[in-house]
């Protein structure tokens, strides 16, 4: 089976976002379990989890992953900011474990995929690497308080001393952690190609995933076209071949014979209705059967 979806909303309840996915006929979703600019101060209601869990049997969803709010920054030198961060990312990862247990007792079949954070930025620090020490703290605290639960690190656009934009980085945290077994990569194709990856010859950013992290690391892959050119470090997402990546090399990302096997979810512009989710999700259906 192969695991297509989409970034779907879940305002008015976690259940939404299970509507959202069988309107659509997909079996993989990536949610905002709570508002994405807001700290997530406190656990998430069991109550809705099993609500979403209910909604989960009567759907072709089958894999989960909740996306982190994204006031997120695991290099933050503000000491009260930095610990809201990682509280959110506790909660966050308690959820995945909330919600997989609570399939389990429904004698439902979610796979709870994990949690995908940006890692945050080096803008405060004179030298990259004492962000990357604060992140790296930061990244052992959340795994030590919550006992279970993938977190996913997230390649990013490069912009503003970002730390992600070389997947040099995201490798260097994972083998450095305590629990790195913990830890894998998610992938953003438009992310990557404003950072510099050309993803118009998939063949050659394979062969640069292959050499930075094991692709059996890679636990996820954001598909989105790109509104800029490559290199440019800003994030712009487009919808499906309408973008500078396009529509033959996003094919061959989706079918090729190193990613078909990795989870692939849509965070195109499209993603805002269900009506113009359709149209992208339509895409990447027909493309990945061809």
């Amino acid at each position: 089976m192969r695991y297509l979806g989409a970034h779907v909303s879940t305002a008015g309840g976690l259940s939404n976002a299970i509507i959202a996915a069988k309107q659509l006929d997909i079996n993989t979703i990536q949610i905002h379990p709570t508002a994405p600019q807001r700290w997530t101060s406190k656990p998430i209601e069991i109550a809705e989890i099993e609500g979403m869990v209910k909604a989960q049997k009567q759907s072709p969803v089958k894999m989960v992953f909740a996306h982190a709010i994204y006031l997120i920054n695991l290099a933050q030198p503000d000491k009260q900011k930095f610990h809201l961060g990682k509280l959110s990312l506790v909660h966050y990862l308690n959820f995945m474990r909330d919600l997989a247990t609570i399939a389990k007792q429904y004698a439902g079949d979610i796979i709870a995929g994990g949690v995908v954070v940006h890692v945050g930025s080096a803008i405060h620090y004179p030298a990259k690497q004492e962000a990357m020490d604060r992140v790296l703290y930061g990244l052992n605290w959340i795994l030590e308080q919550a006992p279970a639960g993938q977190l996913l690190l997230e390649s990013s656009a490069g912009s503003g001393q970002v730390i992600g934009e070389k997947l040099e980085d995201l490798a260097w945290l994972r083998e450095n952690s305590e629990q790195k077994e913990r830890i894998s990569i998610a992938l953003d194709t438009e992310h990557m190609f404003a950072s510099g990856y050309d993803w118009t010859n998939p063949e050659t950013v394979v062969a640069q995933v292959e050499k930075a992290i094991p692709l059996d690391l890679v636990s996820l892959i954001h598909l989105n076209d790109s509104k800029v050119p490559c290199g440019s470090k800003k994030d712009r997402h487009e919808n499906l071949g309408d973008g500078l990546i396009g529509e033959d090399a996003l094919k061959q990302i989706i079918n090729h014979p190193k990613l078909k096997h990795i989870p692939m979810v849509l965070e195109t512009p499209h993603m805002k209705s269900i009506e113009e989710a359709r149209i992208d999700v339509e895409k990447l259906k027909e493309w990945a059967q061809e």
